[in-house]
């Protein structure tokens, strides 16, 4: 660090408001759990559960989860921020990827999409978590 003393290995800076020092503010975030089901017995993809960031936000994906009725006949696709990240994949139990935090952009989506066999009901529960920050 440029102009530091030897041995420094951080400088916070306080923003003080009439004398009172003021706390980073907690304000700036907010924990996101988008939570759905879907109970389809539909050959096409239809939505569980999706997340679209804000304009002027970040969002820190920080995990994603999908538990479904009846494995052996649910198919599911994943996209984060247009990014398909898997489809038409048979789960052997529920789903739970974690991410730390992906940043995503305002304007990004997050989404979780499920199909049966055409014929066959089943359930599919499905969650986003993270939080938004800006």
């Amino acid at each position: 660090m440029p102009d530091a003393p030897d041995g420094t290995l951080m400088v916070e800076i306080a923003i003080t408001v009439g004398g009172s020092t003021v706390p980073p503010s907690a304000a700036s975030e907010l924990a996101i759990v988008a939570l759905d089901r879907l109970t389809t017995s539909s050959a096409s993809y239809q939505t569980v559960v999706s997340y679209t960031v804000p304009a002027s936000k970040t969002f820190l994906l920080a995990a994603l989860e999908i538990a479904c009725s009846d494995y052996t006949l649910g198919q599911f696709r994943v996209t984060i921020a247009g990014v398909v990240q898997f489809a038409d994949e048979y789960l052997q139990t529920t789903f739970n990827p974690q991410f730390g935090t992906a940043h995503l952009a305002a304007g990004d989506v997050v989404l979780i999409e499920a199909k049966s066999d055409g014929a066959t009901s089943i359930d599919v529960d499905g969650a986003i978590e993270g939080k938004v920050v800006g």
